[in-house]
């Protein structure tokens, strides 16, 4: 399932998990974090633009949080460019999913609950290709 919208409800048996975002999305991370059952299982991801953005962030045992500092990266291989806003995370969520994913059809079918925070043009393409995967396959994505 993936979860357009800024603030969405999280339904209560939500244990497989995909968040993502940066440091402006912390709060909503938290309480997306907070509202997980502690048997939850996922990853999050959290894209920073350098180490000293990085602060605790609470998350259930087989939840892992992954810190992406843009200033220890950089931008599409073999550009020579930096690492601009959004492409770590969604080189990381783009692994991630194809790690656990074999094609368009399993995750769609897949457990996880998919959401991704931030401004609206951080990681745009990314969020872009995912609503048009869950709507044209099952037309399970809210607006």
């Amino acid at each position: 399932m993936f979860l357009e919208y800024r603030d969405p409800p999280l339904q209560h048996d939500a244990t497989r998990v995909l968040f993502a975002g940066d440091a402006s999305s912390l709060d909503q991370l938290r309480g997306m974090l907070a509202a997980l059952p502690l048997c939850a299982r996922g990853q999050v991801f959290v894209e920073v633009d350098d180490s000293s953005q990085i602060v605790p962030l609470a998350a259930p045992g087989r939840v892992a949080v992954a810190w992406l500092a843009r200033d220890r990266r950089s931008g599409a291989p073999g550009s020579g460019r930096s690492c601009e806003p959004g492409d770590a995370l969604e080189r990381a969520v783009r692994a991630w999913l194809a790690e656990m994913y074999v094609d368009t059809d399993s995750l769609v079918a897949g457990e996880h609950v998919i959401w991704i925070a931030g401004p609206p043009s951080f990681a745009y393409d990314l969020r872009h290709d995912l609503h048009r995967v869950f709507q044209t396959v099952d037309g399970a994505a809210a607006l």
